[in-house]
């Protein structure tokens, strides 16, 4: 029997072209989230000095012209859309668990992580706040959030823990309740007369 969860998509400015590129780049997910910041903030600030001197040094010349307003205001939108649309467009991709009593499925956009039993150490309801303070900080982490809640479910493996972020408090529990099934070894699950 497979049972599935899904959390549904959910707007990241950090996934916009922008952010990814960067991440892309670095090759780190917590090293391009932080860059992508400096990065947005910097083209941002350089886009408005951008617009402060154009009509430092145009300025004369567009108020001559009614023409070149036009020109000069609809780049100056434009430009601002064309940032926004770059670097504030984005959307982190759904999350779905995929369980069968052979392994457990977890998917994010193109990652995914398949654990059977034995890989499976245990699994814990975390605050999504010790998440951020502690596991979010280890690159050995593998972190399934789309849409953060006030849990997040902590599988802990060999190869280090696994973060799965579901919204619905029920759906995190019946995973809760799949994966210790899941794990129980097959002597705990034979009823003794």
């Amino acid at each position: 029997m497979t049972r599935t969860f899904e959390a549904p998509r959910t707007y990241r400015p950090s996934a916009s072209l922008l952010g990814r590129a960067i991440r892309a780049w670095t090759n780190d997910r917590l090293r391009g989230e932080a860059l992508y910041l400096v990065a947005m903030t910097g083209l941002t600030i350089a886009l408005l000095m951008a617009h402060y001197l154009s009509w430092a040094l145009l300025g004369s010349v567009i108020n001559a012209h009614p023409a070149g307003q036009t020109i000069f205001w609809g780049t100056q939108v434009g430009t601002v859309l064309a940032l926004a649309a770059i670097g504030l467009v984005g959307f982190r991709p759904a999350v779905r668990v995929m369980y069968r009593p052979d392994a457990l499925t977890i998917q994010q956009g193109d990652r995914t992580c398949t654990l059977s039993p034995s890989d499976v150490d245990n699994a814990t309801l975390i605050p999504a706040q010790r998440y951020h303070r502690h596991y979010r900080r280890y690159a050995a982490t593998q972190v399934f959030v789309s849409a953060m809640s006030e849990q997040v479910l902590c599988i802990r493996t060999s190869d280090g823990p696994v973060i799965v972020a579901l919204p619905e408090p029920e759906a995190r529990t019946a995973l809760l309740d799949h994966l210790d099934a899941f794990t129980a070894s097959p002597s705990e699950t034979v009823a003794h007369p």
